[in-house]
């Protein structure tokens, strides 16, 4: 029944960009939990909580390299930083820079360029 999804490759890309995500996530839940004692209850719960988001991660990008070539899927990759810079901000209130926009609207006009065969 997955592998049906995944035949359509648009269902592929949304997957794609649903692993992006957890894959983003994965690093504002470790400083979360960083904001905790080492090794306390609160500390093991984000760092369990991140493990499983990585988990989930690593099988959605697995299914997603035996179906798009490796600089295709990689390309994609590009939006992990911009939706950190989100999470930065919601999450931790965290300031972001002109320069950092700028090196951000960079990244994402290369990746841009550089799938200009569809998303």
């Amino acid at each position: 029944m997955l592998d049906r999804f995944l035949d359509k490759k648009r269902n592929v890309y949304a997957l794609a960009i649903v692993a992006i995500v957890f894959e983003s996530l994965s690093s504002s839940v470790l400083k979360l939990g960083g904001q905790y004692p080492f090794f306390s209850h609160m500390y093991l719960l984000f760092f369990g909580v991140a493990l499983i988001i990585m988990a989930i991660y690593a099988l959605a990008w697995q299914l997603i390299l035996e179906r798009l070539p490796l600089t295709t899927a990689y390309l994609r990759k590009g939006l992990t930083y911009a939706l950190i810079f989100i999470w930065a901000a919601v999450f931790f209130h965290e300031v972001i820079t002109l320069k950092q926009i700028v090196g951000m609207t960079v990244i994402i006009v290369g990746m841009v360029v550089s799938m200009s065969d569809g998303f």
